[in-house]
């Protein structure tokens, strides 16, 4: 019998101080794990058995909330990263706005106005507030998911990063919560599967919209509880033509841990065929750090053997969970 089980020596400690860890993402390479929290360092990233690497030492970020990667036509990359949070003290370029970096986290632009009384629903310019998270399609145009708890809109963006052109809006009417396909209730977060389908964390919604590129809406996982859906990744194996859906939730009052559930995906019309039965589900209970404690997002190995999960609240550390062979 397969199962997962969480890896006590993960991440390996070496002093390094987690304070409310909002994201993990593996890199494109598949070889380090970024994980993104609201504290110093804002950025830290780590080998997949738990090794510390390296810090980024930026003051351009706030109250970051989502890190996604960019990678260019030489196979290079970018370092994108939403930022909720208004203006600092200090004067730090901060704002609801979308954050480009190098490698090296040095700042390098911006899509939507950073700054002051930036947060808004307008698309010419472009206004987000508290923006969560982005993807990109086959075609490089960006995706955004804008939209946190009490913020001014609820709805999902398509891009063009060059001329920060909004070029689709899918949300209810006058950015409003809703429930009907297209429409959402705290968009969390975005991934962009090989075939340009778009699945959206729809939290409040309590599921998962899966929507082409073209605004075509394919399915709605709706089979999570009373769980709020945070996180969501799709992950190809190395090896022929499958994929799976990786989805973390919480509750979404005082929640302290929550659960993991592993869809089967399909390349058809209907991404998951066996609709709302999950392959592979468990529930996480965290333990009381300086705050509630959730599962904030979820990124896992093309294999789908290695799940990662950042888990916000308090000084929580974030999480590595390991598929393993169990006699039945």
């Amino acid at each position: 019998m397969m199962v997962y089980l969480k890896d006590p020596y993960f991440p390996i400690p070496d002093g390094f101080q987690f304070r409310n860890v909002s994201w993990v993402q593996l890199s494109p390479s598949g070889n380090e794990i970024y994980f993104l929290q609201r504290g110093l360092p804002t950025v830290s990233i780590w080998d997949l058995k738990g090794n510390h690497l390296q810090n980024w030492n930026t003051r351009e970020l706030g109250s970051p909330h989502s890190l996604s990667f960019q990678v260019l036509s030489d196979g290079s990359y970018h370092i994108w990263i939403t930022d909720m949070a208004p203006p600092s003290m200090t004067g730090n370029l901060c704002g609801h706005c979308l954050k480009k970096f190098d490698i090296e986290g040095n700042y390098l632009g911006s899509v939507g106005i950073c700054g002051e009384n930036t947060q808004g629903t307008g698309i010419d310019p472009v206004q987000f507030d508290k923006v969560t998270d982005i993807a990109f399609d086959s075609e490089g145009y960006l995706w955004v998911t804008d939209g946190d708890i009490n913020g001014l809109n609820n709805r999902v963006l398509q891009i063009n990063p060059s001329t920060q052109e909004v070029l689709q809006v899918w949300s209810a009417p006058d950015n409003n919560y809703g429930s009907g396909p297209k429409e959402f209730h705290l968009p969390h977060a975005i991934d962009i599967d090989v075939f340009d389908r778009v699945w959206i964390a729809d939290a409040l919604n309590n599921r998962i919209q899966i929507i082409q590129t073209d605004g075509t809406f394919l399915q709605e996982l709706k089979c999570f509880d009373s769980n709020g859906v945070y996180g969501v990744c799709v992950r190809k194996a190395p090896v022929g033509d499958s994929f799976q859906l990786f989805v973390s939730t919480s509750p979404t009052t005082s929640p302290t841990g929550g659960t993991i559930k592993i869809f089967d995906v399909a390349q058809g019309n209907l991404p998951v065929p066996n609709d709302c039965i999950a392959e592979f589900q468990w529930d996480i209970s965290l333990p009381e750090g300086s705050s509630e404690g959730m599962l904030h997002m979820i990124d896992a190995t093309p294999a789908g053997d290695q799940v990662f999960l950042a888990t916000l609240g308090g000084d929580l550390a974030p999480q590595k969970w390991v598929k393993v062979y169990t006699p039945d």
